[in-house]
């Protein structure tokens, strides 16, 4: 329970004593600001250096582990398995099949699991898939490698956002994910790099230097897969170690005061269902699958794009780098500048609007410079859209479960682009790929459609709550009772609210388990745009 004092001077946690409001208890309603403690900037230094650095290196390595068969490529991977370039695309697109099926059950399995088991578990799973991988021989071989390898891979993403979800507020959280995601970036600069300098080992050991590929970096995934188990801590309810006790109710009250009315932190299937009856949860989805198909697309196949602008397979491993690099910056500006400004929706508009254009350069353009500036364009806007997409749903999906299986499902959505992104790059419309790129911008008129929607729709739906009910600051809004027995100030951050709130809000025969479960459809949520 929180308390404060009369003053509002402090904030304290009290994690076993309760107060009853009884019959002769005052009740209420007033507003005000907390203030950011000024210990909180220390606190999110520490979070940090615990929390970010070891999420963004695991992802990394996903991400790396994923589309490295690309980089592969190159180095003769289908000539070796005598690979068609149908067969080579359906490896490509099996693997999100298996992720987009475990991706809300792992989500489900981290809530109830500690997260320092489930995320190095994991990972040492996929690792040990992706060294299997330099021993396939066969179509077969590796196609199953694959699908397993999505199965393996399906809980790091959307357990690694929520869980970030879970430490930071709701304004502090698109810097930490886009650190998180700027990983993507890094892999592309950093894969291109490791691949030409791996692939220089062939001959040793009689293995070609794909293989090498897939044994060094799956061997790297597994290393750091153990030392996950000592790296990664656990949700702030936990009382990790590595935080003092008073540190760890600071967080809990921090978390508490920004989630605001109807913020119940329980598992419940109720909430599940909410998830999935919620219609911005599908316009979310169509706005991440819009960015998602180029993504992946440009992830998997970028090398031989940059390989039909004119260079030769070595050098269009290196030239790969310079495109990821731009999106590594536009990724972390747009972050901060986001966090900076509260703002998600228009920063995404923005960079779908940029992409539109580098994919569009692509279908007209001749000359090979234009092009491969285009390239950048669309490396960048879309990695720019990522994490903000990502932040736009936590931020603006509640409670505690339901958020959880809202990012889980709508990654899930979004991973099914990868499913289509593997199809449309055939080796028959090089070296211009006119079609993949039309339907990579077909994809991002999509994405923008669907923010469009977003932005106009729950903009509305602030201003009819702030119609019916007042106008209401997250940040500023305080509920409290104040009991007699304690004589302290009890802050409801849940929004239960007194009678006559609850008759004002048509929540009079609702219990309070109930207003708790309503995380965003309280009458007192307003919406982040």
């Amino acid at each position: 329970m929180i308390v404060v004092d009369d003053n509002h001077n402090s904030i304290e946690l009290h994690t076993r004593q309760t107060a009853n409001v009884q019959e002769n208890d005052i009740i209420q309603m007033s507003e005000y600001k907390i203030p950011d403690d000024p210990h909180d900037k220390k606190l999110l230094r520490k979070l940090d250096l615990h929390l970010i650095p070891t999420m963004t290196l695991l992802y990394l390595l996903s991400y790396l582990d994923r589309v490295n068969i690309g980089q592969a490529k190159l180095d003769g991977l289908m000539e070796s398995l005598k690979l068609s370039s149908a067969q080579y695309n359906t490896c490509l697109s099996v693997f999100f099949i298996t992720y987009v099926a475990f991706e809300i059950p792992s989500n489900l399995v981290l809530k109830k699991l500690r997260p320092s088991r489930w995320i190095p578990s994991i990972m040492i799973a996929w690792g040990i898939v992706m060294t299997l991988m330099g021993l396939v021989h066969s179509y077969g071989g590796l196609l199953a490698c694959r699908l397993v390898l999505g199965a393996a891979e399906s809980g790091l993403f959307p357990g690694a956002a929520f869980y970030l979800s879970s430490w930071y507020k709701r304004r502090e959280l698109s810097w930490r994910i886009s650190i998180f995601i700027s990983a993507t970036s890094l892999a592309g600069a950093f894969g291109g790099v490791l691949a030409f300098g791996i692939s220089q080992m062939r001959g040793i050991g009689g293995q070609e230097g794909w293989r090498w590929i897939f044994y060094i970096e799956g061997m790297m995934t597994v290393v750091v897969g153990v030392a996950a188990f000592f790296l990664i801590n656990d949700f702030p309810s936990d009382r990790p170690k590595f935080l003092t006790e008073e540190e760890c109710d600071r967080t809990i009250t921090r978390l508490q005061n920004d989630a605001g009315p109807g913020a119940g932190e329980h598992f419940s299937w109720k909430q599940v269902r909410a998830a999935f009856l919620d219609w911005k949860l599908y316009i979310f989805c169509l706005c991440d699958i819009g960015l998602l198909v180029p993504l992946y697309s440009l992830a998997l196949v970028s090398p031989t794009i940059v390989q039909g602008l004119g260079f030769q397979s070595y050098r269009a491993q290196l030239m790969t780098a310079p495109p990821s690099v731009f999106a590594f910056f536009t990724t972390m500006t747009t972050a901060y500048f986001s966090d900076r400004y509260t703002r998600r929706a228009i920063f995404i508009m923005f960079w779908y609007i940029i992409a539109i254009i580098g994919f569009i350069i692509l279908i007209v353009a001749q000359n090979l410079n234009v092009k491969y500036f285009a390239v950048f364009l669309a490396t960048g806007g879309i990695s720019g859209c990522n994490a903000i997409c990502i932040t736009f749903l936590s931020c603006n999906i509640s409670p505690h479960t339901k958020r959880a299986t809202a990012l889980a499902f709508m990654i899930s959505m979004g991973s099914f682009g990868g499913v289509i992104s593997g199809q449309i790059y055939r080796s028959q419309d090089g070296p211009r790929f006119i079609l993949g790129h039309a339907i990579n911008l077909g994809f991002c008129i999509l994405g923008l459609v669907a923010v469009i929607i977003l932005f106009v729709s729950l903009r509305l739906e602030n201003r009819r709550r702030d119609r019916l009910y007042g106008v209401v600051s997250s940040r500023n809004r305080k509920i409290s009772v104040i009991t007699k027995e304690l004589k302290k100030e009890v802050v409801d951050v849940c929004g239960i609210g007194s009678e006559e709130d609850r008759r004002k809000w048509g929540y009079e025969h609702m219990s309070e388990e109930e207003i708790r479960d309503l995380g965003d459809k309280h009458a007192t949520w307003r919406y982040i745009l």
